[in-house]
């Protein structure tokens, strides 16, 4: 019995049993629920390999010869066979978008270790080819419209190789990042007063910010003249 086949079988024996059960029927119930016990144990004898599994390049299980698949099982098991193949397959990829010659220098020069960094490669210069085209049709079109499309399209390109190249750079670097903060203690002087921009001075209810402790004591020391002040004045009686 084929995996297929044991799926559909197990399926369909739960839903008979599921609906049995709705109605209440206890002998149908058992009878349901003893050919969907069948069913799941010939799944289970079905799901299990007739030779141990293992496990190939890419992580990729490599599939037994009975399932008929030798040119994927070959591969899988060679190393070589299966990076020729990769290679040829983007080679011709590279050459159909016209940038063979490109791809190869530009995986060269960054020194591509493996192939998800030749295929970043053979994007950079795919994406760098057809950016250049854009700006040459643009700078060549007449239409005023046209050239701005083709110039954001050129940009958009740009962008998307700038991105790639950092991508192949944190590949490459192991995708390491450090960041590092600093802090600065600034102050300005503005109309004559000192600001302290890393503690700016809070605001009181007022809205207004606090006074200094200069201004504090001068103002004590007018409050308390004004006392003075005043109690001289309080000495003076007036003539009746």
């Amino acid at each position: 019995m084929t995996l297929k086949t044991a799926y559909k079988n197990e399926l369909a024996a739960r839903q008979k049993f599921l609906i049995a059960t709705e109605q209440s029927d206890g002998l149908r119930t058992d009878l349901a629920k003893k050919v969907w016990e069948d069913t799941q144990r010939e799944l289970t004898t079905a799901r299990m390999p007739p030779e141990a599994l293992k496990t190939g390049l890419g992580g990729e299980i490599i599939p037994p010869t009975c399932l008929g698949m030798p040119g994927l099982e070959n591969a899988l098991k060679k190393a070589d066979l299966l990076n020729a193949q990769a290679t040829i397959e983007r080679a011709n990829l590279a050459d159909k978008a016209g940038v063979f010659d490109l791809a190869f220098d530009a995986a060269e020069s960054v020194s591509a270790k493996n192939s998800v960094e030749q295929m970043l490669a053979h994007q950079m210069a795919a994406a760098h080819r057809r950016a250049m085209l854009l700006i040459a049709e643009s700078e060549a079109s007449k239409d005023a419209e046209v050239a701005v499309k083709k110039a954001r399209a050129s940009a958009r390109l740009l962008d998307a190789f700038s991105r790639s190249a950092l991508t192949l750079q944190k590949l490459q670097s192991g995708g390491g990042q450090t960041i590092q903060v600093q802090y600065f203690h600034v102050n300005t002087t503005v109309g004559g007063v000192s600001e302290n921009l890393q503690n700016p001075p809070l605001k009181n209810r007022g809205g207004r910010p606090p006074t200094t402790g200069d201004r504090t004591q001068a103002s004590l020391a007018q409050r308390r003249a004004d006392k003075e002040l005043i109690s001289t004045l309080d000495t003076f009686k007036p003539i009746t």
